[in-house]
């Protein structure tokens, strides 16, 4: 007996040391793949209106915005197939197969044409839900309740790490640029292509999980349907509210503010690289609030989540507010020298993308957590129809984003974060209360024996 007990602390411990390995090689692999597509993600528009401005290829009209919309808008609709994928193929194997279709969307850059720039954009459309549907599955399957937050942190620091190394080679390349010249366009493209490569090998050093259950081989369709059960339930109706906020202001960080600024006449002819300069700053609130939460799990499973999802919802309106006095309404519809409330402020514009940065954080984290904690036993379906509620919401906001003025913009997320708070924050002491009212029948179960 003694025997057997020291060989299952072994085994236990030994297991401990690779699920840690793992969520650090996850969030190195995913560091990697998306320092190509976040950086392209928040430079493309600029990057396409420069092809034309320049004389390089007349009358290219690629709006940026709108294969960002393509992109979000068939993630959405692939995210209910992406469950049936992971689990028959495996959470390592669907990742990797899955960053191919980002890889091959950044090398777009290297050859501008829009007869191929929309269907890549339609390729990695499919392959997004799979690796994020892989990826929450597979930091689940490496935590438990105790580890599950911390293990977002981490994963979510790491990941944004990303933008922040993305933007920075970014930013030093495109200073003193007004147009992005065919030149540094093509060093952009062949970097990126690189770094994303490079997080493609990394994959295949992620370890098996043996210790996770097996999934029953269900027909995609079984899959499809244990999905859309999920969906209809009450909690996930009302946690998708939230999901859907995410996805808005994905697109306010991921593309909309850049252009933004890049478009915004006031901040002179850096603006940008200004714009790049935004993306670092994002990226470094992103990645402090990861670590912060990370280390702050241990608090989390005590006191809750809701404190840190409030926190974000007061940062998140205060730097909405500093947008909406900064920047003129249309500053997303193109070039313009017109002004907002105040004369454009860059000191005030960089803040906010600090601020707009650590808020998302506060809630990426958190939504992570519960989604991991709460159904980790669906943990496949219920990051599925997370990644699709949320790539719908960025799919309808980046669309109109090319279309109607910035403030109108900011007003819908404004309203989506009060209503998507508030769900959120029930859902976290409704499974709080759950959670302890399930302990306490364990305790007294124990109690009886």
């Amino acid at each position: 007996m003694a025997g057997d007990d020291e060989a299952d602390a072994a085994l236990s411990s030994q297991y401990s040391k690779t699920k840690m390995l793992n969520v650090f090689l996850l969030g190195l692999c995913f560091c990697f793949v998306f320092t190509g597509f976040n950086t392209m993600g928040q430079t493309q528009a600029l990057v396409y209106n420069s092809a034309a401005d320049t004389g390089e290829i007349p009358g290219f009209s690629v709006n940026g915005l709108v294969t960002n919309g393509i992109v979000y808008g068939v993630f959405a609709f692939a995210s209910w197939l992406a469950p049936s994928i992971v689990l028959k193929l495996g959470p390592r194997i669907s990742m990797i197969l899955a960053a191919l279709t980002y890889l091959f969307n950044i090398t777009q850059l290297l050859y501008l044409n829009k007869y191929s720039i929309y269907p890549a954009s339609v390729i990695i459309g499919f392959g997004a839900p799979i690796i994020w549907t892989a990826q929450g599955t597979f930091l689940a399957n490496n935590s438990d309740s105790k580890t599950i937050t911390r293990n977002s942190g981490i994963f979510w620091a790491m990941n944004m790490s990303s933008a922040f190394i993305g933007n920075l080679f970014a930013y030093f390349l495109f200073k003193d640029e007004e147009l992005i010249e065919k030149e540094t366009r093509m060093t952009l493209g062949w970097v990126l292509t690189a770094v994303s490569a490079a997080g493609i090998a990394l994959m295949f050093l992620l370890r098996p999980t043996p210790w996770a259950e097996r999934q029953s081989q269900d027909s995609m369709l079984t899959t499809l349907r244990n999905s859309g059960k999920l969906f209809v339930t009450k909690d996930m109706l009302m946690f998708s509210i939230t999901l859907f906020y995410t996805g808005l202001n994905q697109t306010l960080w991921g593309g909309v503010y850049s252009t933004c600024i890049g478009s915004t006449e006031g901040f002179g002819v850096d603006r940008k690289a200004m714009a790049t300069l935004s993306g670092i700053i994002v990226a470094s609130g992103e990645v402090i609030g990861g670590i912060l939460f990370g280390f702050l799990g241990h608090l989390t499973v005590k006191r809750g989540r809701d404190p840190i999802i409030m926190m974000g919802f007061v940062l998140s309106m205060v730097a909405y507010f500093l947008m909406f006095i900064n920047f003129p309404a249309d500053a997303t519809l193109g070039e313009t020298s017109e002004i907002g409330y105040i004369s454009p402020n860059k000191g005030l514009a960089l803040f906010t993308s600090f601020i707009l940065g650590f808020s998302d954080a506060c809630f990426m984290t958190q939504v992570t957590a519960i989604l991991g904690g709460v159904w980790k036993d669906q943990a496949a379906s219920a990051f599925g129809l997370f990644k699709f509620v949320q790539s719908l919401a960025s799919a309808i906001s980046f669309f109109y984003s090319a279309y109607i003025a910035f403030h109108w913009q900011l007003l819908i997320v404004v309203c989506f974060d009060i209503v998507g708070t508030i769900a959120c924050v029930k859902l976290e002491m409704d499974s709080s209360r759950r959670l302890k009212r399930s302990n306490t029948n364990e305790e007294g179960k124990n109690i009886e024996l």
